[in-house]
């Protein structure tokens, strides 16, 4: 058995927690949220309305109804963030030494400590440190020894409104500067593995119940998890937003305060919702109004199996957060609170049909 990754996850924004695919034209709720422009292409704070613009959706060039076929005793993957993008040149800095590469030829070694700035002009990729200086027609790759390195972007800023003090610029794993011919500017993309994402999104609250956290870290990693991409171009940059196009995720900062969540990653390590023999997506969103809602009646086409609209017996009479498809995180919470369900059994209810199962 793989030893468990240690990390502790997870900042309450507030009680509404949004997961939408990105081919959705607009996805909208009320946060407690506040991303700076050269983080997120909106500055979001409740109760402003959260859209995922179609040109942003499309970013990643890929649908979120691919199902894997990859099955138990697998490597647990790598999944690609887009964090994102800038005309501005970026710093890079991290504690450990890591590769440098022009796509797959090695350049040199950044050192622990030193200061890199990375920029795009005209077609061309510039790097300069103080030991490394280089021009390249190939995007540039900094690659760590050991995939739990971690590496901080100091000019970066990326707060929330529940901790308005900490800066989330701090990520796991490698870091991919690469330019995007839809947004015309080049992408910061943070290639990580699985585990180390999911220990990264800031979609619960470390006091919930732990039965809850279980079934929300399961239901963020099957999301995850579908939407990985087996191959990426210049039209597919990476598999998932880091904002809430799809989960946000905040990084490697909101590791170290969080036991509660480490309790219930360790749990429910690899796992993900299952239906019909093959992991598959999982929205969740903040609260319903007494039932959740298909995902023909929000998105169009095809309703999926396991997503049906099912009761949320403690949003009853209460106003709608969130898209309202899949699992409603405020009557989870409240089902293992109050009525003790176990994370299988609230992941059941909201997603009928499945189950969980160990995918590595």
């Amino acid at each position: 058995m793989k030893n468990f990754k240690i990390f502790a996850y997870f900042l309450l924004v507030s009680l509404f927690f949004l997961s939408v695919p990105k081919n959705v034209s607009a996805a909208s709720g009320d946060w407690w949220l506040t991303l700076a422009a050269e983080v997120s292409d909106a500055v979001v704070e409740k109760p402003v309305a959260v859209e995922a613009m179609p040109n942003e959706a499309e970013e990643s060039g890929r649908s979120p109804e691919i199902l894997s076929e990859v099955r138990v005793n697998s490597e647990e993957p790598y999944i690609m963030v887009g964090l994102f993008k800038t005309k501005d040149p970026v710093k890079f800095v991290s504690l450990f030494k890591y590769g440098v590469y022009a796509e797959d030829e090695l350049k040199g070694t950044l050192p622990a400590d030193e200061t890199a700035v990375l920029e795009y002009k005209k077609g061309k990729y510039y790097f300069q440190s103080a030991s490394l200086k280089f021009n390249s027609d190939k995007f540039i790759r900094l690659v760590p020894a050991e995939p739990s390195t971690y590496f901080t972007l100091p000019d970066s800023i990326r707060k929330v409104t529940a901790n308005s003090k900490q800066n989330y610029s701090t990520y796991r794993g490698e870091m991919i500067y690469r330019y995007s011919p839809k947004s015309a500017l080049p992408y910061i993309i943070n290639n990580v593995l699985l585990e180390y994402y999911v220990a990264g999104i800031g979609e619960a609250a470390d006091s919930s119940p732990l039965e809850f956290l279980k079934a929300l870290l399961v239901a963020a990693r099957s999301y995850g998890y579908v939407n990985i991409a087996s191959v990426h171009t210049e039209k597919n940059l990476f598999d998932v937003y880091g904002s809430t196009v799809d989960q946000l995720y905040l990084g490697y900062t909101l590791e170290t305060s969080r036991p509660n969540v480490l309790k219930a990653a360790a749990a429910t390590y690899g796992q993900m919702v299952f239906y019909d023999d093959v992991p598959v997506i999982t929205p969740y969103f903040g609260r319903s109004n007494g039932k959740t809602k298909t995902w023909k009646q929000v998105w169009g086409g095809q309703d999926k199996a396991w997503i049906a609209s099912v009761e949320c017996a403690y949003d009853k009479g209460k106003q709608q957060w969130g898209h309202g498809v899949g699992m409603s995180t405020q009557d989870a919470t409240q089902r293992a609170k109050k009525d003790g369900w176990t994370y299988d059994q609230i992941l059941n209810h909201y997603y009928p049909g499945t189950w969980t199962e160990r995918l590595y």
